[in-house]
């Protein structure tokens, strides 16, 4: 009597227990693809597949219950987002995923391929994709990794499933997506023999389980569930169950399985016989799940190879219309493309070598090298003249910057450079249009300026016959005909430089005779505008420069002022001033103006290109300029305000007279 009622006080709180712990157990929504076999898919509106088993197992080790919704992957991460789901199935790391989503450790390793049919001779890796149609699944890792090659023509479908039968039926020419995928549906559909995968694999990918951002204690849950089917060889039976045709130790251990199932069997019969067979076959299973986690481990080794594989990287430098170099600390040419041969010239071997040894990159790294190393610094879109040889010139914009590895560590150094001669050629005939356009307002300006001094010089001539003998007109004719000549001549002098044939030819010149000429010439334009143009320099300002094209820069600065003082509110302050000065080892002119001025969105494009805020601008006077100034290795620097006015800053190195 005493054991019953023991036995039932036991079975009381048993029936108590599982009642609190199946309160307890919460219910997780978990979305799933239902177009991708053998992964996941609907049967019979049904989920299966692989990582619905690794979910259900999950769940059972975790002591919770599920709920499948179909949904498309795109809706499925926005409902991840939106809580209306908590695990998604097969999901895989990108940064932007990242953003919405948390993911678990690994589930599955596979590759993205390359599928044609049998009979295409033609397709034979990515390099032949440039003609034909590709099929594949949008929002994927490889939609976003064909997204990087140009000239591919893709036909995009919703999933994988219906991007094969884009191939199927004649509708693209290849098909890239999933392997394993792949290979489920040729064995379903009875086509394993009309198609191949061609190449080697494009790429790996891991799937995982993601849970919604931050949500830490169910993803630690998962991987807690996840390690232990791994470690119980739950995972692995699984594997063979679902991939049994991609490994065949995978095939030899269910063979094993089934034996044992079979000698369980006579175990019923022969119970002696049965314990000796059974120990021998729990042997071999161990062995056999021994050789099977190793070749697992190897399978993670060699995927993590092909992520660190050059072939991908090899295949975009050699892609770019830009050569591309990169060096390492000490100076060793890591990588070369193709375009970097052509426009270098080099034959032979070129990774390897230092890079004083091509002369092309000892040209562009001279001076940079050290710095990029020591001071982490960036040299962009600055631009050089590549004389290869005697037939081939180059003019090259190019950008040097840090080489960092996966760990965020300075290793390197890289290289690009492309060819802009045809780019220069166009920006020549362009800033040529704008000095013509410059130069007939000069023209126009200087036309009263130069009837000043002739009609002075004209009433002096028409005076000899009657003041000849007169000593006072004598000495007022040979002090002001003299100086009227003079200044027509420093007039017709200044536009005969001016309209010079453009050709870079730097020589020493002196910077306040460049300012007091282009004064000479706007003098008479601003009085009419009612602005005064005022001039103040120092004596003995030299500098290295092309004397043509600082003189364009100042008029272009000059042209700009008067035309915003032009629109400026009637003002007490008229002036327009030009200033040079030396300070420290360098020579500064400024034009400074009190025109309109311009907002800080306006500075920012204001060098641009045919940017303008005129009405009948061209958006090419500051771009000259700029372009100018940096030739001749000077800078050009703005500051303006809205309503207060602009002040443009040159500033060149300073050299002796000599």
């Amino acid at each position: 009597m005493k054991k019953i009622l023991v036995f039932a006080i036991w079975l009381f709180l048993a029936l108590i227990g599982t009642k609190v712990q199946a309160e307890e157990q919460s219910i997780l929504v978990v979305g799933y693809d239902p177009n991708f076999p053998p992964v996941h898919f609907s049967q019979d509106q049904e989920p299966v597949g692989f990582a619905v088993d690794i979910m259900n197992e999950l769940a059972l080790r975790m002591g919770t219950e599920i709920k499948y919704i179909s949904v498309p992957q795109k809706e499925a991460i926005e409902k991840l987002q939106n809580k209306q789901i908590d695990i998604l199935l097969s999901a895989y790391f990108n940064e932007k995923h990242a953003e919405v989503m948390e993911f678990s450790d690994s589930i599955l390793g596979t590759s993205i391929g390359l599928l044609v049919h049998e009979e295409n001779e033609e397709i034979e890796g990515l390099a032949q994709l440039t003609n034909a149609v590709t099929a594949l699944q949008s929002d994927t890792l490889e939609y976003e990794f064909l997204r990087n090659i140009r000239r591919i023509k893709y036909h995009v479908a919703s999933n994988q499933v219906t991007a094969l039968e884009l191939l199927f039926n004649g509708r693209a020419n290849a098909f890239v997506g999933n392997v394993i995928t792949a290979q489920y549906i040729l064995e379903q559909t009875g086509r394993q023999d009309d198609y191949k995968i061609v190449g080697n694999y494009l790429l790996p990918i891991e799937y995982t389980m993601a849970v919604q951002k931050e949500n830490y204690s169910l993803l630690s849950q998962l991987n807690r569930a996840i390690h232990d089917i791994k470690s119980d060889g739950t995972y692995s039976a699984l594997y063979v169950k679902w991939f049994e045709s991609e490994n065949e130790l995978a095939d030899r251990l269910w063979m094993v399985i089934q034996i044992i199932g079979s000698l369980l069997f006579f175990v019923m019969i022969l119970f002696f016989i049965g314990i000796r067979w059974n120990r021998k076959l729990q042997k071999e299973v161990a062995k056999k799940t021994t050789v099977l986690n190793q070749m697992n481990v190897k399978l993670q080794e060699k995927i993590e190879q092909t992520k660190n594989s050059d072939e991908f990287q090899k295949q975009i430098l050699n892609s770019s219309p830009r050569g591309i170099a990169t060096v390492n600390q000490e100076g060793i040419i890591t990588s070369f493309n193709t375009k970097a041969v052509e426009i270098s010239g080099e034959i032979g071997q070129i990774v390897g070598l230092h890079y004083e040894q091509v002369l092309l990159l000892q040209k562009l790294l001279e001076d940079r090298f050290t710095k990029v190393f020591q001071t982490k610094k960036v040299f962009l879109g600055e631009e050089t003249v590549w004389e290869r040889d005697e037939q081939r010139t180059y003019y090259l914009r190019y950008y040097v910057y840090p080489l960092y590895d996966f760990e965020k560590r300075l290793n390197g150094l890289i290289v690009t450079f492309e060819d802009i001669t045809e780019e220069r050629k166009l920006r020549l005939r362009i800033f040529e249009q704008e000095k013509n356009q410059a130069l007939s307002r000069v023209v126009a300006g200087i036309a009263h300026e130069i009837r000043n001094p002739l009609t002075s010089i004209k009433t002096f001539a028409e005076l000899i016959p009657r003041k000849y003998n007169n000593e006072r007109f004598q000495k007022e004719i040979s002090t002001y005909v003299p100086q009227e000549i003079e200044r027509i001549n420093q007039l017709i002098e200044g536009l005969i430089d001016y309209v010079k044939p453009k050709q870079l030819n730097k020589e020493l010149i002196d910077v306040s005779s460049i300012m007091k000429e282009c004064t000479i010439l706007f003098e008479r334009t601003a009085l009419n505008k009612g602005i005064f143009l005022v001039c103040e320099t120092e004596e003995d300002l030299w500098i290295e420069a092309d004397s043509n094209q600082l003189k364009q820069v100042i008029i272009n600065l000059i042209i700009n002022s008067l035309d915003a003082m032009s629109t400026r509110d009637e003002t007490e302050d008229g002036f327009l001033n030009l200033t040079a000065y030396s300070k420290e080892e360098s020579i500064v002119m400024k034009v400074s103006d009190k025109g309109i001025g311009m907002t800080e969105a306006e500075q920012l494009q204001a060098f641009e290109p045919f940017y303008t805020t005129k009405e009948k601008g061209t958006g090419l006077g500051l771009a000259i300029a700029n372009q100018y100034v940096h030739e001749n290795k000077g800078k050009l620097e703005m500051d303006s305000r809205k309503g207060k006015g602009t002040t443009i800053s040159l500033t060149f190195s300073k050299k002796d007279k000599g």
